[in-house]
C-alpha cells in the first residue's frame, strides 16, 4: 500500500512511526527545510484534561509505543484574575519542548524515523490523493478541510508569543484571565528552564493589527515587561474543526483534523494520538472516523466549557477562580481521577446567566469515558 503523509509535525511523525511499525514505509513531505516550528516554545500537558488518562506521556509510551521526554514535571500552576490569585500544587502534568531544539517533541519523534522526509516540498494532499492509496493530512491548518468545504471555524484567535529571560521555577506555570487585555482568551507563562520562559497572549475576535496594544497592556498590567525579550512572533491561530475527518482516501490528523481544544489551546497529545490512529486505520483497514470519536467527544466538552466561560466578565472569572480554590473542590479537581469537565460546566452555568445548555453525555458515552481513549 502506498501512503503519503503531508506535514512532519507531531501528528505526521507519529503516524509515520506507527506505519513503519506496522510494515508500511510512507512518503513524507514537509514544506519547511527541517522538522519543527521555527518558533521555540514550552507547552503544558495538563493531567486533568484527558482523564481517565492521568499520565499522557506514560499513555503514549504504553499504548502508542512512543517514549517522549519532557522538560520537567509540572508541579505548580498559578492562576490570576484581576482580583484573585489561586495556586495549585501537586503532580499536575508535564512541560514539553516544541520547536527545533533536540529536546523538542518533534525532534525526538523524527530521530526514530527510518523513512526519509522530503523537505522544502509543499505537496498538495488533494493532488497526492490521485497517486497514493492513502494520504494523511498533517499540515497544521484547516486548508484542505476548507477546500473540501468541511471546515467550521466560529472564531480565529490572535496569538503573540515571546521567549523571555528571567529567573523562573522550571516546574511552575502561570496563567492570566483578564477581559481587558485577553477578552475571553488568556495569557500564560511556561518555563523553558530556569533562565528562559515561553510567554503567550491569546485573544479571540481581533486581528494582528490590534494585537500589539493588547500585548503591551498585558505586559504592563501583570508586571511582565521586566523580562527581556529574546525573540517574538505573532500569528492567527485557526482553532476550527472539520465536520468529517476522512474523505475517501484522505485522513485529517492533528490541527488539520481539529484535534486542538479551544479551552486552553492544548493539542499535542490529541494530535499525536490522532496520527497513531490514522496509521492503524490504514494498516488494519479500520474506520478512522470511529477510532477518533473518544478524542472528538472530549474536545466537544472543551468547546462547551469555552462557550460558558465566554459569558463571564472579570467578576465572574474571579468568582470562578474562587470556587476552584475551595479546599474540597480543589482536591477533587486536581487530585482525583474523575472527568471533571461536566463539573466545570455546571459551575460555569451557575456563574453565567442564561448560559446555553451543554449537551449531556449518554449512558453509553459515560461508560466509554471510563475506558481508555482508544482500543
Amino acid at each position: 500500500m502506498r501512503v503519503a503523509i503531508v506535514g512532519a509535525g507531531p501528528a505526521g511523525l507519529a503516524c509515520a512511526l506507527e506505519l513503519e511499525r506496522l510494515g508500511i514505509r510512507p512518503a513524507i513531505y514537509e514544506r519547511h527545510h527541517r522538522v519543527g516550528s521555527p518558533v521555540e516554545r514550552a507547552e503544558v500537558l495538563l493531567e486533568l484534561t484527558w482523564r481517565p488518562v492521568k499520565d499522557q506521556l506514560a499513555y503514549l509510551e504504553q499504548r502508542c509505543r512512543l517514549r517522549l521526554l519532557p522538560l520537567a514535571r509540572l508541579q505548580k500552576i498559578v492562576m490570576h484574575s484581576p482580583g484573585r490569585r489561586v495556586a495549585v500544587s501537586g503532580r499536575l502534568g508535564y512541560i514539553v519542548h516544541r520547536g527545533r531544539a533536540p529536546a523538542s517533541l518533534e525532534c525526538q519523534l523524527a530521530s526514530r524515523l527510518r523513512s526519509p522526509i522530503s523537505f522544502e516540498t509543499p505537496a498538495d494532499p488533494l493532488e497526492l490523493s490521485q497517486e497514493f492509496d492513502r494520504v494523511v493530512v498533517a499540515t497544521g491548518d484547516g486548508d484542505v478541510a476548507s477546500r473540501l468545504e468541511l471546515w467550521q471555524e466560529p472564531e480565529q484567535v490572535a496569538v503573540k508569543g515571546a521567549v523571555v529571560l528571567g529567573d523562573f521555577d522550571p516546574r511552575a506555570a502561570s496563567m492570566w484571565l483578564d477581559t481587558r487585555y485577553a477578552g475571553h482568551g488568556f495569557g500564560h507563562l511556561v518555563p523553558l528552564g530556569r533562565e528562559r520562559a515561553s510567554l503567550h497572549l491569546c485573544v479571540g475576535g481581533i486581528g494582528l493589527k490590534q494585537l500589539d496594544d493588547y500585548w503591551n497592556m498585558f505586559l504592563e498590567a501583570e508586571g511582565l515587561d521586566r523580562y527581556p525579550v529574546v525573540e517574538a512572533f505573532e500569528m492567527i491561530f485557526h482553532c476550527g474543526r472539520p465536520s468529517r475527518r476522512q474523505v475517501k482516501n484522505l485522513l485529517l490528523t492533528g490541527t488539520a483534523g481539529g484535534f486542538v481544544d479551544n479551552f486552553l489551546g492544548e493539542g499535542v497529545f490529541a494530535s499525536i494520538v490522532s496520527g497513531v490512529l490514522a496509521a492503524r486505520a490504514i494498516a488494519r483497514g479500520l474506520d478512522y472516523e470511529s477510532l477518533v470519536q473518544p478524542l472528538v467527544r472530549r474536545l466537544d466538552q472543551c468547546r462547551a466549557l469555552r462557550r460558558l466561560l465566554e459569558r463571564l466578565d472579570d467578576r465572574g472569572l474571579e468568582r470562578l477562580l474562587g470556587l476552584l480554590n475551595l479546599p474540597g473542590l480543589k482536591q477533587l479537581i486536581y487530585r482525583s481521577g474523575l472527568n471533571l469537565f461536566a463539573l466545570w460546566q455546571a459551575a460555569g452555568k451557575r456563574l453565567a446567566l442564561a448560559a446555553p445548555q451543554a449537551p449531556q453525555p449518554s449512558h453509553q458515552e459515560e461508560q466509554e469515558g471510563q475506558a481508555e481513549l482508544m482500543d
